[in-house]
């Protein structure tokens, strides 16, 4: 897709989210989140759910949204609770607020992914916390250079991964090609269990097919409000658990937006989607 394309669909893009956003992504408050997770759950799917803060929340705004969605993870008997240290500004305080009530509520608390650069504190900030409260897993993109090193250091503690692409590159000057399968491979028969976080039905697909041979169990982890269509049939095919991250709070849409102006792509296939009968 040439510049003049990707510009005039970009232009697009906002107007076009925010009609699917009706009925296709879940909103900006806990209720909403908790509506979505209800019909995903009746239709035996797996859900995570996690606030995703806007620029200007502060770290005890964003504190309380967790500790709110602890409660209502336990009551709803969801899967578990997905948190952004960056959010907290890597505050150990305040996580440990956070692994007390989710320590006393049997929660898991699951540490998502974002730019390299605060990958060291977010694993530092893990380390601490296991000390106190051990049923904790995180994400690890594979874009990385310390990718490899990432997961290893997972591994010896024994920690339950997420594995994405990711979002963001090791450098602006250096986009990487994603080495999702080489990372699959390097899980495949050295852990119990590894959740596929990717959209791309080819990657679901080869990834399922290397841990289904190593014996390591795997769920696929899709994210609600980006297409499902085409990762759903292939999880269905290899009889593979799906589960659902449902974002709510006001920093959803411009996520997606980014996304879809990266890959306009994205923004044709979650039209498709919301208009067909099998859109979630």
């Amino acid at each position: 897709m040439n510049a003049t394309a990707r510009k005039f669909i970009s232009r697009l893009s906002a107007p076009v989210m925010r009609r699917a956003a009706s009925s296709y992504i879940a909103g900006p408050e806990l209720n909403d989140a908790l509506r979505v997770a209800s019909r995903l759950k009746s239709m035996n799917f797996l859900v995570t759910i996690g606030y995703w803060n806007g620029d200007d929340d502060q770290p005890r705004q964003v504190a309380d949204a967790y500790l709110k969605s602890l409660a209502a993870v336990r009551s709803q008997n969801l899967d578990y609770l997905s948190i952004k240290p960056p959010g907290l500004h890597y505050s150990h305080e305040l996580l440990q607020e956070i692994l007390c009530k989710a320590k006393e509520l049997g929660v898991c608390v699951h540490f998502d992914s974002h730019g390299p650069e605060t990958a060291d504190r977010t694993l530092d900030l893990i380390d601490r916390a296991l000390a106190t409260y051990a049923n904790l897993s995180l994400t690890i993109p594979t874009r990385w250079k310390r990718s490899l090193r990432d997961i290893d250091w997972a591994i010896e503690r024994k920690l339950p991964i997420r594995i994405v692409k990711g979002q963001w590159a090791e450098s602006d000057s250096v986009e990487a090609e994603p080495e999702f399968i080489s990372m699959v491979q390097h899980l495949a028969g050295r852990v119990d269990s590894v959740r596929i976080a990717t959209h791309n039905p080819q990657l679901v697909a080869e990834s399922l097919q290397c841990l289904n041979a190593a014996g390591t169990h795997a769920d696929v982890e899709l994210l609600y409000g980006l297409p499902t269509r085409q990762p759903l049939a292939v999880a269905k095919q290899f009889a593979t658990p799906v589960r659902f991250y449902i974002p709510f709070g006001h920093a959803w849409l411009p996520y997606c937006l980014s996304q879809a102006k990266k890959d306009p792509r994205i923004l044709l296939r979650i039209l498709k989607d919301s208009f067909s009968q099998s859109a979630l």
